[in-house]
């Protein structure tokens, strides 16, 4: 007589060569598919000991006593996103959106690597996008880990993926830019050139900015405070530019100056992004002779962000030396 089975929820029998083998649905899915974990054979000792284990783990994920989604509200609630500058908040607010959408019901020590990697790997979100997000998970765990709100840290093992260059722009797109007829393209290249500030901070600089030859800057992604001295090719530009407002750039928003920036230099056959021109600013900076510490206070970036530009800077005018020397010995050999 055929052997009577147990009937158990969430586990399946598999009859297979005269031999039954018990499956429990694990309540998680991979692709679409119910994950199924293997039992010991029914007729074991073990058997039901591995059930309730199984079983425990199931009922802990179906109703979990705190989630991502509630780590994520706790973390936004805490003195630690507060004392972030307001742009940060907002750009974490919105990834963190995206967070709560993917995994919110996860149970916080249940999130792992292989629940994260396919959906940024999916296309769904471009790599900056992918690498925020990864980024604001690490933010949110770090956090938890730090108030024992868990344990994991669950993008440790998730590589950032790569991402186009902002690379300068090329000296002939810059310079006709820099002497276009559109006069807010005109003044927008000149006060991200000449400043080597970024786009959202030169949308944000208003006419009464400007004081004794310098124009103040408070960067909304840093909160850190500089003066940039007035070359005298912006100083020309600012005096004849029409002051229709508290705004140099009368208030247009980034993501409109954005657009129209890469829609000129797209119809000059080169594509760009207007941060390529802080960029710009660092190297022309350093070719002028520069130290690190003099570029820093102008663009406010750290010293270390200058310094991999030295090291280009660098690496070419030893190059231009050593031509210099190359050539002269060939001469005198000749």
């Amino acid at each position: 007589m055929a052997r009577r089975l147990p009937k158990l929820d969430h586990v399946k029998y598999v009859h297979r060569r005269g031999r039954v083998y018990a499956y429990f649905n694990t309540g998680q899915k991979k692709a679409g598919k119910p994950i199924y974990a293997r039992l010991p054979d029914p007729a074991s000792p073990g058997f039901y000991a591995s059930y309730a284990a199984f079983k425990a783990g199931r009922t802990k994920r179906a109703t979990p006593s705190y989630t991502v989604a509630k780590l994520a509200e706790d973390y936004e609630a805490s003195a630690t996103f507060k004392r972030l500058a307001a742009a940060t908040q907002k750009n974490y607010t919105t990834q963190l959106a995206k967070v709560r959408d993917k995994w919110g019901d996860f149970p916080v020590n249940d999130l792992l690597s292989s629940d994260i990697r396919p959906v940024l790997e999916s296309g769904e979100w471009g790599a900056g996008t992918c690498n925020m997000v990864r980024a604001v998970i690490g933010v949110i765990y770090r956090w938890g880990r730090r108030n024992d709100r868990t344990t994991l840290d669950p993008v440790k093992d998730i590589d950032r993926l790569e991402v186009g260059s902002h690379d300068p722009w090329p000296e002939d797109i810059r310079e006709a830019a820099l002497a276009c007829d559109d006069p807010t393209i005109r003044i927008a290249v000149h006060l991200l050139y000449f400043t080597g500030q970024r786009i959202g901070d030169v949308c944000k600089m208003r006419w009464g900015d400007i004081r004794d030859g310098h124009i103040y800057v408070r960067q909304t992604k840093t909160g850190k405070e500089v003066e940039p001295p007035l070359i005298a090719e912006l100083r020309d530009e600012l005096a004849r530019t029409p002051r229709r407002g508290i705004f140099i750039l009368d208030g247009i928003k980034p993501s409109k100056l954005r657009d129209k920036l890469q829609a000129f230099t797209d119809g000059l056959g080169v594509k760009t992004v207007p941060h390529g021109l802080r960029k710009n600013a660092v190297i022309a900076l350093l070719e002028a002779g520069c130290t690190i510490a003099e570029v820093a206070s102008i663009t406010g970036q750290t010293h270390q962000i200058v310094e991999k530009y030295a090291a280009k800077v660098n690496q070419r005018r030893l190059g231009k030396a050593a031509i210099v020397k190359f050539e002269r010995a060939r001469e005198k050999s000749a």
